[in-house]
């Protein structure tokens, strides 16, 4: 495939502590929004009360002192604390990664992967001269990307937080013992990641359409009621609506990798407008295209990563598999990307 070859995000400077650099510090800022510990709490809270009031409803058309009430929502809040404590959770490092990203600068260490999974790998580091081995929780796409170097922060103890070249995402990682190195599967970076970004909005569907089944099969067996099974899947319709909505600006990515996959990558020098981060770290945002033959054309990307647009800023360019209509913007060969809409200015 294409690759633009060099690298569009320079590398961190030596000594120069990581939240001076305004693209890491407008992650950081995200990052904050997102997992600080009131956020959780409300957002447990929101889920909780909503559940609650299916409860309520429920024992309502029932008629009956034996609905179990408790047992709902004991099982509901477990199910929802689970994901706040798995190991690769952003809850439970956010707090200590912020504090290091404020003190330290990123330090520039020899890096290669040992073992390569989907939701996390294992890399040894080369880490003041003495071999360290990390889990670290990372994408394939991101992972690739590493090949002989990577940038670490890290203090006393097991934490430590990990960026890769062509990008300034940042992965949380966690010392753990040695294991044999076993193969790495190559991974194709611009397809992969187009890949997530749509496997993303397919996995928030799987889940909605697991909760219907639960609700459904909960109310089915409980109270037997028509009307019970008709209100599980009326809570069901409002949450799908809800959730479309929230997540209208980034539908367009289920097309993204039939665009990437649609044309060859065309250059174009761009100039990209102001814009406002979303809590997701991607914002609406549009550019100005000047092609090699002196073409004009405005892209508007509703949904750019802060990562993408800080890209777009530092290198001045950005690469689109068109000149006209709806395709993929972005950098060919780093996990830089997303939906664009080509218009005359």
């Amino acid at each position: 495939m294409t690759s633009t070859h060099d690298s569009p995000v320079a590398a961190p400077r030596e000594g120069v502590i990581a939240a001076h650099d305004p693209t890491t510090s407008i992650l950081m800022w995200v990052w904050h929004l997102r997992y600080r510990s009131g956020a959780s709490t409300r957002a447990l809270t929101v889920v909780s009360s909503v559940l609650l009031l299916f409860a309520i409803a429920m024992f309502l058309l029932a008629e009956s002192i034996n609905t179990p009430l408790p047992i709902i929502l004991v099982v509901n809040n477990a199910l929802i604390l689970i994901g706040y404590w798995l190991p690769g959770s952003h809850y439970r490092w956010v707090r200590s990664t912020l504090r290091q990203l404020n003190i330290h600068p990123w330090r520039a260490v020899r890096a290669r992967v040992l073992r390569a999974g989907r939701w996390s790998s294992v890399v040894e580091v080369t880490d003041d001269g003495a071999p360290v081995v990390f889990q670290v929780w990372i994408d394939p796409a991101h992972r690739a990307m590493i090949t002989d170097t990577a940038y670490l922060i890290r203090e006393r103890g097991k934490r430590a937080v990990l960026r890769v070249p062509g990008s300034r995402e940042m992965f949380p990682a966690r010392v753990r013992g040695p294991v044999e190195p076993a193969e790495v599967p190559a991974v194709a970076v611009t397809e992969r990641w187009a890949g997530l970004a749509r496997d993303r909005l397919l996995w928030v569907a799987a889940q909605l359409a697991l909760v219907l089944g639960v609700l459904s099969l909960v109310s089915a067996l409980i109270w037997s009621s028509p009307y019970a099974i008709a209100l599980a899947a009326g809570v069901f319709v409002c949450v799908l609506a809800v959730a479309a909505f929230v997540m209208r600006h980034r539908l367009a990515d289920i097309r993204l990798p039939a665009l990437v996959a649609s044309g060859e990558w065309v250059r174009a020098a761009a100039a990209p407008s102001n814009w406002t981060t979303r809590r997701d770290s991607t914002a609406n945002a549009t550019a100005t295209l000047r092609f090699d033959d002196g073409t004009t054309r405005v892209v508007t990307m509703p949904a750019a990563s802060v990562d993408l647009l800080g890209a777009v800023v530092d290198s001045g360019t950005l690469w689109v598999t068109g000149t006209e209509g709806t395709v993929a913007a972005g950098f060919p060969g780093f996990p830089l990307l997303a939906v664009g809409t080509i218009t005359r200015p």
